[in-house]
């Protein structure tokens, strides 16, 4: 009997000792998140949580563990703020990627902008490869007004009216954004009936809100070339219109993309920037070599009936 229990004995240490092997005792490292995982947005913010579970999942094995914490903060700028003050309360958060759009960056700028983590923003990019600060950098926003200002001039547009939140936006006056689109630029109320003739509209803000300023539109306007940042790819956008026209959008992409979007769900844009954004927050906080940074480009789109596609101004 008692050599039985022996037998036991041992197979429960053995079995123990097998179990502590396998635990992972690296240190860890977390990369924050702040993405909308609750609303309107919830669907966008799962696609970029995959995104960045994939980027770090992908990433060369290294001495440090690496996790991601995730939190919701709702697409609204008080929950923007209350996600990244939770985040600087876990130590061991080192970088964190978030939020998506400029609003709710230009939200958490006085928590994050000093706060001694590595702050990435994925729209905020630097052309020449890699991410560039939201706060201190504009040439994101001057490489999009650039590429839209050829578009609309070319769709037949004489001048551009900006209209929606421009929180986080560069703060120029009209003559600088005039200098950046290369089109006489101006900023529209929020009244589309105030609209002139010959005249392009930029959309700033949200998705849900760009759908609710078209849906107020007067149907003399129904042909002027309407174009949106990132915020355009969401499908909230579509879902909220009721009215049939096309829409345009456009957002930074690399030559990453196409690998990513071969290999990789999702293969939304935002998913792809919220990945490289990640792999760059990785870099930071841990060391860690990934592939060279590829410099962006505007990658533009146009949606039909719901549906979202690659553009191209021949057409």
């Amino acid at each position: 009997m008692r050599s039985l229990w022996r037998v036991v004995l041992l197979m429960l240490f053995v079995i123990a000792s097998l179990a502590a092997a396998c635990r992972d005792v690296r240190p860890v490292v977390k990369i924050g998140l702040i993405a909308p995982f609750e609303g309107l947005y919830r669907r966008t913010g799962y696609e970029v949580l995959t995104a960045m579970r994939q980027a770090i999942a992908e990433a060369p094995s290294h001495e440090i563990a690496v996790v991601p914490l995730a939190l919701d903060d709702s697409a609204t700028p008080e929950r923007s703020r209350r996600a990244a003050q939770k985040l600087l309360v876990d130590p061991q958060v080192r970088s964190i990627v978030g939020p998506l759009t400029p609003a709710l960056t230009a939200a958490v700028a006085d928590i994050l902008s000093d706060a001694g983590v590595f702050w990435f923003v994925p729209y905020a990019v630097e052309p020449e490869g890699g991410f560039a600060s939201a706060l201190h950098s504009t040439a994101w926003a001057e490489g999009l007004l650039a590429a839209v200002g050829m578009a609309v001039q070319r769709q037949g547009a004489v001048s551009l009216a900006v209209a929606g939140d421009s929180n986080g936006w560069p703060a120029w006056d009209e003559a600088h954004w005039s200098a950046m689109t290369g089109v006489p630029t101006r900023f529209l109320p929020n009244d589309s009936a105030s609209l002139r003739p010959d005249e392009a509209i930029f959309w700033l803000g949200a998705a849900d809100e760009a759908a609710a300023f078209l849906n107020a539109m007067p149907s003399s306007s129904a042909d002027a070339p309407f174009w949106l940042g990132p915020v355009g790819g969401d499908p909230v956008l579509t879902e909220r219109l009721k009215t049939d026209r096309k829409l345009y959008w456009l957002t930074w992409s690399n030559s990453h993309y196409t690998d990513h979007v071969m290999g990789h769900e999702p293969m939304t844009p935002a998913a792809v920037l919220t990945y490289e954004a990640t792999r760059a927050a990785l870099e930071a906080a841990t060391g860690i070599r990934t592939i060279p940074a590829s410099p962006w480009r505007v990658a533009m789109f146009v949606v039909e009936n719901g549906v979202s596609r690659p553009f191209s101004l021949d057409e």
